[in-house]
């Protein structure tokens, strides 16, 4: 019976390898939505950030150890738009795994705070309960709020963020609010399923 059983796993996990291993859309850069979307401009960003390691470079003292890397990495494009309160950005990522990853890292990374350049900063992240979006898988829904000094002036940010993947890509939307007041949920959900969308095709 516990041969069966290792069989079994064995069987299981090899039908679920296939989809894990799709090979990403050589094309994805141009799946990018830009223009008018969900009441927002969006522009192409013609460099993309380093969601990984943000800080790279900076004189960065973070605890828990490691809560300086999102997990988001492969980036290919993305688009960003600035709204009353902040900024609304899009981008396009090869590695399907990416989600799993930034679901590690809000669960190790809740809570984390520290220094950078000597400088205070504290930074608190929440799960919360993703929209229903056909066709997407590990979809995380988190929010963020963050609190540092830049220049002796103390600056809050709170950002609500999407990341799920969907045909081998991951799409990340994020609405980020510089002066206080709560992120849209609905602008981030939209964005997301309409990049889905055309990512879909």
């Amino acid at each position: 019976m516990v041969d069966q059983g290792s069989n079994t796993s064995e069987a299981t996990q090899s039908s679920a390898s296939p989809a894990q291993t799709k090979k990403a859309d050589p094309d994805l850069a141009s799946k990018l939505l830009t223009g008018e979307v969900a009441g927002v401009t969006l522009k192409k960003l013609d460099e993309l950030p380093d969601l990984d390691s943000a800080l790279k470079g900076a004189d960065a003292q973070i605890e828990p150890a490691g809560c300086l890397n999102t997990g988001i990495t492969q980036l290919e494009a993305g688009a960003t738009a600035v709204t009353q309160t902040g900024v609304v950005s899009l981008l396009l990522s090869s590695d399907s795994a990416a989600p799993g990853k930034y679901k590690e890292y809000a669960q190790k990374c809740s809570s984390a705070s520290g220094t950078v350049a000597g400088s205070p900063v504290k930074q608190n992240i929440e799960q919360q309960q993703a929209p229903a979006v056909e066709g997407v898988n590990d979809l995380v829904a988190a929010t963020v709020s963050s609190e540092s000094t830049i220049n002796g002036k103390a600056m809050n940010t709170k950002a609500y963020l999407l990341i799920g993947s969907v045909n081998g890509n991951t799409v990340v939307a994020q609405s980020m609010t510089l002066k206080g007041g709560e992120p849209s949920s609905e602008t981030v959900t939209e964005l997301f399923k309409a990049q889905v969308e055309k990512i879909k095709g």
